[in-house]
């Protein structure tokens, strides 16, 4: 098999594999991965992956990989390297990649296809946070799919895992958990780091062996006046700056860096000079990480941490203000990172004005190494054991806690357990109003028009030109403090600047910002056909058992419960309300139970606020046994309903303003209509009764036991759900055209 993942290796990245690298392919990932900076660990992990998913050893691959980088990194960069691997080897169309890293952090087209193999690359605090079902940019209904299905056949692989902060020991727990608590498919994790602390172990062979490991560069502290620190830094770059080389400088802060670049700009017109980081939208976003890629150029680079994980950047000089060890060995591997410079390169490194922290042995390193000419195997090698802050312990009980997503269930973040109260971000968009404020139908600003900025900074434009919608009523209103939580999305008035295209994101900045709001736009597609109740109900379940057909790990009952719950998960909509909502905007409807109304009639106008027709749902199957079936456990099927859309699942809890007989616009004493589907199962009329779903009724402590037991628990259970969720998705999908010219 080796030489057969050498030809693979070969075809993917021009190059022929290090043994480490072969041995991962042979024998698996596994859990620790020690290698020193530029021995190609993203390509050890990523290819072995796939070669054994896609050649060697399907079925005993989880078929997802995450790839986790260290928030602050340029995903961007690692997701094109990926996918430049796929088009070589003619997986492109049979590998989903996805980007999970900034705006597009909210990309969900990921969950749709559960059975395919996929490869998703993002940073820490998003992917970690899906995982605790408080997804950072995750909407609240659909965080339990990214749960179940992140929890489930995946492999997670951490890149320069000291750099994780309070992730990291979130991470192992996380995985301690799964294999304790149970998961549907195995789901495994790959820590991995430049540093050797403590045993090395890193798979099958040995580590790699080569001329970039006794590549060269020689430490020199520089020692900037703090009261004139940028401008000394500035300096300094520019008598250390070799021409027709890059030289880089990696502050510590976002802030530090515009403001050295903006000197460097003044003091060098006519260099070039370059700002990379990940605080920029999209469109810029990607430039800055194409910009990384061209590495030859006689130039300055001026970055944060967002290159301490996943980037295959090189300098001649590289400047770094003092960090963590993993971070600065990062770093340092970033300079001659591949021996190009025989005659070695130039480290610089010098005290932030705020003092040394909690890097005090690291200064203490490269102190006793002053005009050492140090090689990236001696920097493996080093021992500094790192000062590693406290962080909040994530326990079972949280957990089990966070499965619980309804609006206002503590906790309600995940911060803690992810990151540093310093490194929260939210998302900001810009907008022009004539009216000064924006319009009830005016929508949440897509993912182009976002920029992701640290969450203090924003702090400090709360005076009234910040708006979000309401997240119970769906309002739009002023943004005040106890609104701003990790993964906000936020719109400014543009004219308060705050963004420049060659900074990003910049608070400082007053020049208007020019929006990227393309205005309101009807949907290009939708549901082109009146689909019947009946019909629908049928065609999931139909794509139920299709989806689940690719899928191991379920038992018979569980495939016969995702089924059922699929065959079942619009009863409510027989509803009066419902078929009312369908049926007033207009058209032909057919006289049938309705379950979807065509377009251009399909308004999705309800008589009632809040009305959840899977609520409906779940009452008709509590009522009665008439539809039980042997082996199949109805209640998990009804959790399984009514859980269909994300809202009605552990607690259940009325809006503000409903009264004490309305539960999500469901009333004590509705009644429902017969329902008769074509399999032969019958529901007759009856009165809703919506105690069992109140504070204190039968529902929760049902769903409880439903999560606790030992052949669900947590993972299995949200698991189960997302497959009904996706079935769902894709009989709705099934009816799905243009609707542009479709005249009411």
């Amino acid at each position: 098999m080796t030489s057969g993942f050498g030809e693979f290796f070969h075809t993917a990245t021009g190059y022929r594999p290090y043994a480490y690298q072969a041995g991962l392919a042979e024998s698996g990932l596994p859990r620790f991965v020690r290698v020193p900076s530029g021995g190609g660990k993203t390509a050890a992990a990523v290819l072995a992956w796939l070669y054994r998913r896609l050649v060697s050893a399907p079925e005993e691959t989880p078929r997802r990989l995450a790839y986790v980088l260290p928030q602050g990194g340029l995903a961007d960069q690692t997701h094109t390297r990926i996918a430049e691997w796929l088009r070589r080897l003619g997986y492109a169309d049979e590998v989903d990649l996805h980007l999970l890293a900034g705006p597009e952090s909210q990309n969900g087209t990921w969950r749709r296809y559960p059975e395919r193999t996929a490869i998703l690359v993002g940073t820490h605090d998003v992917l970690l946070s899906r995982a605790l079902m408080r997804g950072f940019a995750d909407s609240r209904t659909m965080a339990p799919v990214s749960f179940g299905l992140l929890n489930t056949d995946t492999h997670w692989v951490f890149d320069e895992m000291h750099l994780l902060g309070p992730g990291l020991p979130t991470s192992t727990q996380l995985q301690s958990l799964r294999e304790s608590l149970g998961t549907t498919a195995p789901t495994h994790s790959t820590w991995m780091s430049s540093t050797r602390d403590g045993d090395p172990e890193i798979g099958a062979g040995e580590a790699p062996t080569g001329g970039h490991l006794s590549a060269i560069r020689r430490i020199r502290r520089l020692a900037p006046d703090p009261t004139r620190y940028v401008q000394d830094l500035v300096d300094a770059l520019g008598s250390a700056h070799v021409p027709g080389t890059q030289t880089v400088a990696v502050l510590g802060s976002a802030q530090r860096a515009r403001e050295v670049y903006g000197a460097l700009r003044n003091a060098h017109p006519d260099r070039e000079i370059v700002l990379a980081h990940p605080y920029a939208r999209s469109v810029d976003r990607r430039d800055r990480a194409a910009a990384l890629e061209d590495t030859g150029r006689d130039r300055i680079l001026v970055t944060t941490r967002a290159l301490d994980a996943g980037c295959d950047v090189s300098s001649r000089t590289l400047l770094t203000e003092l960090a963590p060890w993993s971070a600065l060995v990062q770093r340092a591997g970033r300079c001659n990172r591949h021996g190009e410079h025989p005659d070695g390169g130039d480290l610089l490194w010098c005290v932030p004005p705020e003092g040394p922290g909690a890097d005090v042995g690291v200064a203490t390193w490269l102190n006793a190494h002053e005009g050492e000419a140090v090689t990236t195997a001696d920097l493996f090698h080093a021992r500094v054991d790192p000062d590693t802050p406290p962080s909040q312990t994530l326990h079972e009980h949280d957990v089990l806690a966070m499965f619980d997503n309804a609006r206002g269930a503590a906790p309600t973040d995940a911060s803690p357990w992810i990151r540093a109260d310093e490194d929260r971000t939210v998302f900001v968009a810009w907008r022009t109003w004539e009216s000064g404020e924006p319009a009830e139908d005016d929508p949440e600003p897509a993912r182009t028009e976002q920029c992701e900025a640290p969450l203090a900074d924003v702090r400090e434009l709360l005076d009234g030109g910040v708006w979000l919608r309401d997240p119970a009523d769906g309002r739009w209103r002023h943004a005040v403090a106890d609104d701003l939580r990790s993964g906000s999305l936020l719109v400014v008035d543009s004219a308060r600047g705050g963004y420049l295209p060659e900074l990003g994101w910049a608070p400082e900045s007053d020049a208007p910002v020019p929006s990227l709001f393309t205005g309101r736009r009807p949907p290009t597609t939708g549901c082109v056909a009146w689909v019947s109740l009946d019909q629908h109900l049928l065609e999931t379940e139909e794509e139920a058992r299709a989806v689940m057909a690719g899928l191991p790990g379920l038992t018979e009952a569980q495939r016969e419960a995702v089924a059922h719950a699929a065959r079942f998960h619009d009863l409510g909509k027989c509803h009066d309300v419902f078929q009312a909502m369908l049926r007033d905007g207009g058209g032909d409807p057919p006289d049938d139970l309705l379950a979807k109304s065509k377009a251009p009639w399909n308004n999705g106008v309800s008589a009632r606020p809040y009305f959840r027709h899977e609520l409906v749902s779940a009452l008709i199957l509590l009522n009665g046994e008439y539809w039980h079936t042997p082996s199949v456990d109805p209640r998990l099927v009804a959790y399984l309903v009514a859980a269909h859309h994300g809202q009605v699942r552990v607690s259940v809890r009325p809006e503000t303003d409903e009264d004490e007989l309305t539960l999500l616009g469901v009333r004590n004493g509705d009644h429902t209509p017969p329902v008769t589907i074509t399999t032969g199962d019958h529901f007759p009329a009856q009165s809703l009764d919506t105690e069992a779903f109140r504070q204190g009724g039968s529902w929760t402590p049902q769903t409880l036991a439903l999560r606790d037991r030992d052949d669900l628990g947590p993972f299995r259970l949200a698991y189960l759900e997302s497959l009904v969720r996706v079935a769902d998705w894709r009989s709705s999908a099934r009816h799905d055209g243009p609707t542009v010219g479709l005249v009411p």
